[in-house]
Order: C-alpha cells, then sequence, then structure tokens
C-alpha cells in the first residue's frame, strides 16, 4: 500500500513539472518571437523609426512611448493620463508635439510635430512640456524623421528651430528690459467712464519703487501703441489727449 502512495505521488509530481515546463517554454517562445524589444538598460538610448514607436501603444507592448520634438519618453508609469480611453493617449505611440499647444487632439497629419511656424510663447510652452518629460519619465532615445536622422544627429528642422528659440529667447529678454524701464499701465473700462489707463507701483506686474505716468509708446512695426507707465519723456512717447501730463491716471478713448 505504501509503495503505492509513493508511485501515486511520483505520478502527480511528474504531472506539475511538465505543466511547469510547458508554462516556462510558452513564455521564452512568446518572447523571442515577438518584434518589440523589451526596454532595459542596453536598449535605452536608440534610434527609433515612426513604426517601432508605435508598438509601444499599450496593446502591442504593455509599455507606453510618446515624442516629443524627436526626445521618447517611458510613459508607462503615468498610465492613469496616458492609457488607452485616458485624456492624453493621442500622444502614445507617436510625436505629436503640435498639439501640446493647440489641443488638437485629432491631428494625425504628417504636421502634427511641425512648430516651427508657432509663436515664441507657444515654443517656449512646448520646451517646459519636454522638460516635464524629461523630470518625470524615462528617457527612452530619439526618433527617427523631422528631428533626428537615422544616426541620432540633427536634422536642417532641428537646427532651424534651435535658432528660432534662440531669437525668441533673445525677443524675450529684450521685452523683459523694456517692461522694466515703461512697465505696461494698468488697463480697465466701463459703460459709464469709458478706457482708464493708470499707473502704480507694481502696474503690468513689474513691482517698483516709482508709480510713472501714462504715456502712448509706439514702436516700429506696431500699428497701436501699448500704454507705458514712464518716468522721464523720450521721442517714443506720447501723452494721451485731454490728461494732465503729471496725472498718473487717464481717461481715453480707444477705438476697439
Amino acid at each position: 500500500m505504501y509503495s503505492k502512495f509513493l508511485n501515486f505521488r511520483k505520478l502527480i509530481l511528474s504531472a506539475l513539472l511538465i505543466v511547469l515546463v510547458s508554462v516556462l517554454l510558452q513564455r521564452v517562445y512568446l518572447k523571442s518571437s515577438s518584434n518589440i524589444p523589451e526596454v532595459n538598460e542596453t536598449t535605452k538610448k536608440l534610434i527609433y523609426n515612426k513604426e517601432e514607436l508605435s508598438k509601444y501603444d499599450g496593446v502591442q507592448s504593455e509599455r507606453l512611448f510618446l515624442a516629443v520634438i524627436g526626445s521618447i519618453f517611458d510613459v508607462t508609469s503615468g498610465s492613469k493620463h496616458y492609457g488607452k480611453s485616458s485624456s492624453y493617449h493621442y500622444f502614445i505611440g507617436k510625436d505629436g508635439t503640435r498639439a501640446l499647444v493647440t489641443g488638437n487632439f485629432k491631428d494625425e497629419s504628417e504636421d502634427k510635430d511641425h512648430i516651427l511656424d508657432l509663436k515664441c510663447d507657444n515654443i517656449f510652452s512646448i520646451m517646459h512640456w519636454r522638460k516635464t518629460f524629461r523630470e518625470k519619465y524615462s528617457y527612452v532615445g530619439k526618433l527617427e524623421g523631422r528631428y533626428y536622422n537615422s544616426d541620432g544627429t540633427e536634422t536642417n528642422y532641428m537646427r532651424e528651430l534651435k535658432a528660432k528659440l534662440k531669437l525668441c529667447k533673445e525677443e524675450k529678454e529684450k521685452v523683459e528690459q523694456e517692461n522694466t524701464e515703461f512697465p505696461p499701465c494698468n488697463v480697465s473700462w466701463s459703460e459709464e467712464e469709458g478706457t482708464r489707463v493708470w499707473c502704480s507701483k507694481s502696474s503690468g506686474g513689474i513691482v517698483r519703487n516709482w508709480v510713472g505716468v501714462p504715456r502712448q509708446m509706439f514702436t516700429p512695426g506696431k500699428d497701436k501703441p501699448k500704454c507705458v507707465c514712464a518716468q522721464q519723456e523720450t521721442n517714443m512717447l506720447k501723452p494721451y489727449t485731454g490728461c494732465l501730463s503729471t496725472s498718473a491716471e487717464c481717461f481715453v478713448k480707444v477705438e476697439h
């Protein structure tokens, strides 16, 4: 009786071993037959083409990849935002940089990663998005296409973008310097009073130890002047009609 029990136990153990080996062989086969490489330290920072990137969509692969300005990030840890049916799933498996500022999540055109025609503020916003992705998620590699060549070098488009970004930064610095010297006025409108412009020690969001007086500043290339607060007169400035030259507040007629 005891020998029969031992034989039965060996039979059960053999069956379990066969099942375990079968499962392990199946996993090895599925892993080796997949065209989607696993992401690890040796496969990071590769060059992906559009087809390869599209496979990391949470379906063909469990990983979720997206690209911003040609830089690819693994956002799997943010699946609640980027998983299927989530708010930002549009960005997965592609470079949809343009939609970061346009909000057009239906854009599947060839221009969905084209941003050179955007305004400086939009480009700054996109650069901030890329910085956020770098800080929050894992950088995987580069996308071959508009921004990078197949060998990972920058394309002419990327060089043009960098040149525009440099000009945008210079323009921003110029505006900030101008705003420090000539801060924008506070402006309000009411049906009873019309347009009111006035200066204070924090008008235009520029905190300072002086108030100034409202003046029209004429800038080359601009059709209309803007209201600024000035400490002294210059050739670029013009007083508002009907307003005392020393008054910090004026009611003016502005065409709408």
